[in-house]
């Protein structure tokens, strides 16, 4: 889909703005001075007992066999980001419900082409303080990636992370609803929704950056439709200027939109882009997606274009289908596109709780979420 965008001579005294650009305007870009990140971003990456006991080798745990379908579309982008659901806590790996991933998850993270990861979720304080310490200091061994949400210090916390690509800066910033009911160990170890923080901390981003970026974890697990709490904190982002607002939670794939905000600058909001790859149980959290766009910096004006969801199936398998843990599950995830009728036969899924994996429930489901007019690869 192509997006117009705006050229204001303000720009130059308030930055760049993040706004789809017409056909015309597309067609000169090659004339102008043109730096452009190509960005993909996926959801939660939720590693369940399962997952854990199916990558342990002998010399620890191993779960790069789980992402081979997708990792060359992570790693041709120019910056890739994913939800880590599942805290690296140190000690005793654990799944539902208190979940402590092994660290070796940040290496397969990196091997795979990611650079931002978001660690704060409703499972971060799974482990307690401590488990949030360890996790910063797991991410803080690897130079490639940028780990947001978590942070030891209030120094930490007021530190925005600011990653550059291709001449373009990007600022991240990460904030979740709630924490399964453990208690803030403190006021700064992650960011709760709050209106004036995001509004500090938005205004603060854009002096540093010509684009901001948000991690949103938000709304209720298992709804396909974004709730209350999630288009209020979306319009107060649009009202801001974010430029991109990268939803995560609820474990289903919800809508893409464009958000009006001042003098023509739009918001890309995901409201949730669902499970990456999980153990869940219930058909539409096999559902996820990929989002891709690219950011674009023209001199002193920035715009994003090319945005496309692609839809990703959560795969695992099982030799009976009425039982579906009862050997190797094979976890793996796939575009939709490359899904076949033959794997959708194999889902572990299939004849639990009366459920009958397809290829054309999973793209009804699709249309279903996505209600704008953004392009859906599938």
């Amino acid at each position: 889909m192509k997006y117009f965008k705006l050229l204001l001579a303000l720009v130059l005294l308030t930055g760049c703005f993040a706004t789809p650009s017409s056909d015309d305007e597309q067609a000169d870009a090659s004339s102008q001075n043109e730096n452009i990140v190509s960005f993909v971003a996926v959801g939660d990456n939720l590693i369940h007992q399962r997952l854990i006991d199916e990558a342990e080798t002998e010399d620890g745990y191993d779960f790069s066999d789980y992402y081979t379908n997708i990792s060359s579309y992570i790693a041709e982008a120019d910056l890739a980001f994913v939800n880590q659901e599942t805290v690296l806590a140190g000690g005793t790996p654990s799944g539902y419900p208190n979940f402590n991933t092994p660290d070796e998850m940040a290496q397969n993270l990196s091997d795979l082409g990611f650079d931002i990861v978001n660690g704060a979720t409703n499972h971060s304080l799974d482990k307690g303080l401590d488990g949030i310490l360890h996790s910063i200091s797991v991410f803080e061994e690897y130079d490639n990636l940028t780990y947001i949400g978590l942070y030891e210090s209030q120094e930490d916390r007021d530190n925005i992370r600011v990653v550059e690509s291709n001449g373009i800066t990007i600022a991240f910033l990460s904030y979740n609803q709630m924490n399964n009911g453990n208690s803030m160990p403190n006021d700064y170890c992650l960011n709760l929704f709050d209106e004036d923080t995001i509004t500090e901390d938005v205004n603060k981003a854009k002096e540093l950056a010509d684009f901001v970026v948000v991690s949103a974890h938000w709304g209720n697990e298992y709804d396909i439709v974004p709730d209350e709490f999630q288009t209020k904190y979306a319009e107060l982002f649009a009202s801001l200027d974010v430029d991109v607002v990268l939803g995560t939670h609820s474990h289903t794939l919800q809508d893409v939109q464009w958000l009006d905000g001042n003098d023509g600058h739009q918001t890309l909001v995901a409201y949730s882009l669902g499970n990456f790859i999980s153990g869940m149980m219930s058909e539409d959290t096999q559902l996820g997606g990929m989002l891709s766009f690219d950011l674009i910096k023209e001199d002193d004006t920035c715009y994003i274009d090319k945005v496309s969801l692609t839809p990703l199936v959560n795969h695992y398998e099982a030799s009976d289908s009425n039982n579906v843990y009862d050997t190797r599950c094979n976890f793996t995830v796939y575009r939709l596109k490359d899904y076949t009728d033959e794997l959708a036969l194999k889902h572990g899924l299939n004849g639990y709780d009366n459920i009958t994996i397809s290829i054309s429930d999973f793209q009804e489901m699709v249309n279903e979420a996505i209600t704008s007019d953004i392009n859906i690869d599938m």
